[in-house]
C-alpha cells in the first residue's frame, strides 16, 4: 500500500506540472504572435534603413517557435508516460491489497461468527450475517480498494497545485484560496453525514435479505397457506426503511456534490476576473503564460478537491458497512470453542451431575426454562429424559454442551466444573445425534469426518459398521464417497440418521447425547436406527431424550421433568408404579397412538437390483426427498415418478443408460441463450419514474456543455491578450 499511495501521490502531481508547461508553451505562442504583429506594423521605408543599417539582414528579437514546442512536446511525452506507468501500479498494487484484506476480513467475520456462543444467535438473524457475510464485505472491499489511491491522487494534485500557484503568482493564489475551506468544509460535513446513512441503509437491506430467505425456506409452507401476498408485503414494508435511506442519501450526495460543482465555477469566475486585472497592473510579474499556469494549476488543484470527493462517498461507505463486521469480529466470546484456556484432563470417566441449575435464554430473560435441577448421571449408564413439551428437557442438553451457561448452579463433569473445561475438549468428548440430522452436500465419508477431523478411512468404516450403516452404503455405486446431495436430499430419513450416528461415533465418546434421534422415523426405520443407538450406548455414558416412550424402557434411569425441574427419577416399573409424570406420558402415548398403516414407509437396508425391482410405494411425507432427485440420479439408475394418488407416489425404477446414449444426449443438449430483452422493455418498467428521467436528462445535457463553454470563454481571453493593440502597448 506504500508504495501504490506513493505512485498515486507522484500520479496526482503530474498535472499540476503540466500546467507548468502548458503556461511556458502560452508564453512562447505569445512571444511569437509578438513578433508577427511586430513585423506587419514595419512600413517599408523602415524595413529598408533597417536593411542598411545592419548590412542586409533585419536583427529583431524573435522566437524559434518550432524548437520551443518540439522542446515542449517531449515534455508532455514524459508527463505521459510517467502517468502511464504510475497509475497502472497505483491501481492494480490497491486492488492487490485490497483483495488480500478483504479475504482477511471475510475469514475472521466468518470464524467470529462460527465461534460465537449460542445466546448471539438467539438474537442475530441468520440471513443478516449472511448480507453482511457477501454485501458488506463487497462494499469494503471497493473502499479498501482504487477509491483511496485516486482519492490521494488528487488531493496531491491538489497540494501541488496551490504550491505551483504560489511559486508563481501568490496573489491570485490567495484570492482563489480564500473560496478553498468552503470546498474543503461541504465534502467534510456530507461524508459523515452520507457514512451514517450508508450504514442505515446497509442495516435496512440486510433485514430485508433475512426475510427474504426466511420466506424462501419455507416456501412449501408459504404456498399451503396462501400466503404469498402477506410475504410479499412483509418483504416491501422491510424494503421500504431501506429505499427511504438510500433517498436520503442520494440526495444528500448530489446536493453536495452540486454545491461543490457551484463553488468551483464561482471560483473560475473570481480567478478569470482577478488574473486579468493583475496581467494590466503587473505585466512583469504576470505574463499571459504565468497567468494561466497559475490560474490552471490552482483551479485543477480546487476542481481534484472535488474530483477526489466521491471516492469518500465509498470509503464512507466502506467505513459504514465495516462497523457492523468489525464490531462481530471484535465481540468478546465467554464461550469460545477457538480458545485454548481450561483444563484437558487426560482422560474422561464419564460421571456427569447437574446441581441446582437455573436457567433462562438470553433473548428471554423473564421466563424460567430450569429451576433447580439436580440430576446425576453415572458412568457407562443410560439416563432417559422425559416430559411434556418445554420443560427443559433439550435445555439440559445444551448446557451440557456449553451452548449457555446456567444462570446459578453448576454442572459437573467427573468432579469438575464444565466451565473450568477447555470448551473444544469438552466438545469432542461428547456425541450428538439430533432429532433432525443435518448433512453437507459433499460425500458420506466427509460427513462422518466432520465428526473428527483426523479420522482415517478405517475409523470411518468402524463408526459406519456401528451406526448399523454398513450394508446400505456398501450397495451405492460410490460406496462411502457417494454424494449425499444438498442437505442430504439423496437419502432417506433413516440412512440420513445413521449417518448422523456414525458422525457422532467417529470420534468415540465417552458421553453420547441422543435428542429424539428417532421421533422423525416411521416405525421400520426407527426399529433400524435404534439398533444401532443400542449398540451406540454400550459403555458411554447416555442421556436421551425420548419422544416414543416405548424406546427407553431399558433405560437405566428415567427423569421425569415438570415445570423445569426433575421430579421423579427411577426405572421404568418403578415410575409406572408412582403413576406420575412418566406414567401420565405413557398412558397419554399408548391412548392416543395412531394405527400404523399397512403399506407404511419401508426402510431399504438390502435394496433389490434395479432390474429386478417391479415398483416401490412411498408416503406422501417423502416427497421432499423424492422431489430433489436430479436428472442425473435418474440416469445412473435411479428412479422416476410414475403416478400420484391417494398420497401415495408410485416410482418405478430405470434401467441403467448406456455410456453411448449418455454421450449422444449431452451432444443434444444445447446451452440456453439468454433471451434478448429489448432497452425499451427495460424503459417501459420505469414509466413512474419518466418524469423525474426527462428532468434528469435535460439536466445531464446542460451539465455536459458547462466545459466547452468554458473553454470557448478561455479562447477569448486568451485571443484578447495577444491581440495587436495590447501587444503593442505590452512592447512598448
Amino acid at each position: 500500500m506504500i508504495i501504490g499511495l506513493l505512485c498515486a501521490a507522484l500520479h496526482g502531481i503530474a498535472l499540476p506540472l503540466m500546467c507548468v508547461v502548458f503556461g511556458q508553451m502560452t508564453d512562447s505562442f505569445v512571444q511569437s504572435g509578438q513578433q508577427l504583429n511586430l513585423t506587419a506594423n514595419f512600413t517599408v521605408e523602415e524595413i529598408s534603413a533597417l536593411l542598411n543599417s545592419t548590412d542586409g539582414c533585419i536583427q529583431i528579437p524573435g522566437v524559434d517557435i518550432e524548437a520551443l514546442m518540439t522542446r515542449h512536446a517531449y515534455y508532455f511525452i514524459g508527463i505521459g508516460c510517467a502517468v502511464f506507468l504510475l497509475g497502472t501500479f497505483q491501481v492494480m498494487l490497491f486492488l492487490l491489497t485490497a483483495t488480500k484484506q478483504t479475504k482477511r476480513i471475510r475469514e475472521k467475520y466468518f470464524h467470529a461468527i462460527l465461534h460465537q456462543q449460542m445466546s448471539w444467535f438467539d438474537t442475530h438473524q441468520i440471513g443478516v450475517l449472511n448480507v453482511r457475510l457477501t454485501d458488506d464485505i463487497n462494499t469494503i472491499n471497493e473502499g479498501l480498494g482504487d477509491k483511496i489511491c485516486v482519492f490521494v491522487q488528487f488531493f496531491c494534485t491538489f497540494l501541488s497545485g496551490f504550491i505551483i500557484g504560489f511559486i508563481f503568482g501568490w496573489k491570485l493564489t490567495l484570492v482563489i484560496l480564500a473560496v478553498s475551506p468552503l470546498l474543503a468544509g461541504s465534502a467534510a460535513v456530507w461524508s459523515k453525514i452520507l457514512a451514517t446513512l450508508t450504514s442505515k441503509e446497509l442495516s435496512a437491506y440486510a433485514k430485508a435479505g433475512a426475510v427474504a430467505e426466511e420466506i424462501l425456506v419455507a416456501i412449501r409452507t408459504v404456498v399451503a397457506f396462501n400466503g404469498q401476498k402477506k410475504a410479499v408485503e412483509r418483504y416491501e414494508n422491510n424494503l421500504e426503511d431501506a429505499k427511504n435511506f438510500g433517498i436520503k442519501k442520494a440526495i444528500t450526495t448530489n446536493v453536495s456534490m452540486g454545491f461543490t460543482q457551484f463553488v468551483i465555477f464561482g471560483t473560475y469566475a473570481l480567478a478569470f476576473w482577478y488574473g486579468t486585472k493583475l496581467s494590466v497592473d503587473e505585466p512583469e510579474n504576470y505574463t499571459i503564460g504565468k497567468t494561466i499556469t497559475v490560474f490552471f494549476s490552482v483551479m485543477i488543484g480546487s476542481f481534484s478537491l472535488g474530483q477526489g470527493a466521491p471516492n469518500l462517498e465509498a470509503i464512507a461507505k466502506a467505513r459504514g458497512a465495516a462497523y457492523e463486521v468489525y464490531n462481530t469480529i471484535d465481540q468478546p466470546r465467554p464461550i469460545d470453542s477457538s480458545s485454548k484456556e481450561g483444563h484437558k484432563p487426560d482422560c474422561v470417566k464419564g460421571d456427569i451431575e447437574f446441581k441446582n441449575i437455573h436457567f433462562s435464554y438470553p433473548s428471554r430473560k423473564d421466563v424460567k426454562i430450569l429451576q433447580g435441577v439436580n440430576l446425576t448421571v453415572p458412568r457407562g449408564k443410560t439416563i432417559a429424559l422425559v416430559g411434556a413439551s418445554g420443560c427443559g428437557k433439550s435445555t439440559t442438553i445444551q448446557l451440557l454442551q456449553r451452548f449457555y451457561d446456567p444462570d446459578s448452579g453448576e454442572i459437573t463433569l467427573d468432579g469438575r466444573d464444565i466451565r473450568t473445561l477447555n470448551v473444544k475438549w469438552l466438545r469432542e468428548n461428547m456425541g450428538i445425534v439430533s432429532q433432525e440430522p443435518v448433512l453437507f452436500g459433499t460425500t458420506i465419508a466427509e460427513n462422518i469426518r466432520y465428526g473428527r477431523e483426523d479420522a482415517t478411512d478405517e475409523d470411518i468404516e468402524r463408526a459406519v459398521r456401528e451406526a448399523n450403516a454398513y450394508d446400505f452404503i456398501s450397495k451405492l455405486p460410490d460406496k462411502l464417497n457417494t454424494m449425499v446431495g444438498e442437505r442430504g436430499a439423496q437419502l432417506s430419513g433413516g440412512q440420513k440418521q445413521r449417518i448422523a450416528i456414525a458422525r457422532a461415533l467417529v470420534k468415540n465418546p465417552k458421553i453420547l447425547l441422543l435428542d429424539e434421534a428417532t421421533s422423525a422415523l416411521d416405525t421400520q426405520s426407527e426399529s433400524v436406527v435404534q439398533a444401532a443407538l443400542d449398540k451406540a450406548r454400550a459403555g458411554r455414558t447416555t442421556i436421551v431424550i425420548a419422544h416414543r416412550l416405548s424406546t427407553i424402557r431399558t433405560a437405566d434411569v428415567i427423569a421425569g421433568f415438570s415445570n423445569g425441574e426433575v421430579v421423579e427419577q427411577g426405572t421404568h416399573r418403578e415410575l409406572m408404579a408412582k403413576k406420575g409424570v412418566y406414567y401420565s406420558l405413557v398412558m397419554q402415548q399408548s391412548q392416543g397412538k395412531p394405527e400404523e398403516d399397512e403399506e407404511g414407509p419401508v426402510e431399504e437396508d438390502n435394496p433389490p437390483k434395479y432390474e429386478d425391482l417391479d415398483y416401490v410405494l412411498y408416503d406422501s411425507s417423502d416427497m421432499d426427498e423424492l422431489e430433489v432427485v436430479n436428472e442425473e440420479g435418474i440416469e445412473n439408475g435411479g428412479f422416476e415418478r410414475t403416478s400420484i394418488s391417494s398420497g401415495r407416489v408410485e416410482m418405478k425404477p430405470t434401467r441403467r443408460k448406456s455410456k453411448k446414449s449418455k454421450k449422444d444426449k449431452k451432444k443434444e443438449k444445447k446451452p440456453e441463450e439468454a433471451p434478448d430483452i429489448p432497452f425499451t422493455r427495460i424503459l417501459a418498467l420505469n414509466k413512474p419514474e419518466w418524469p423525474y428521467m426527462l428532468v434528469g436528462t435535460l439536466s445531464s445535457l446542460v451539465g455536459g456543455a458547462v466545459y466547452p463553454c468554458v473553454a470557448i470563454i478561455f479562447a477569448k481571453i486568451i485571443g484578447v491578450s495577444v491581440s495587436q493593440d495590447h501587444l503593442l502597448v505590452f512592447i512598448i
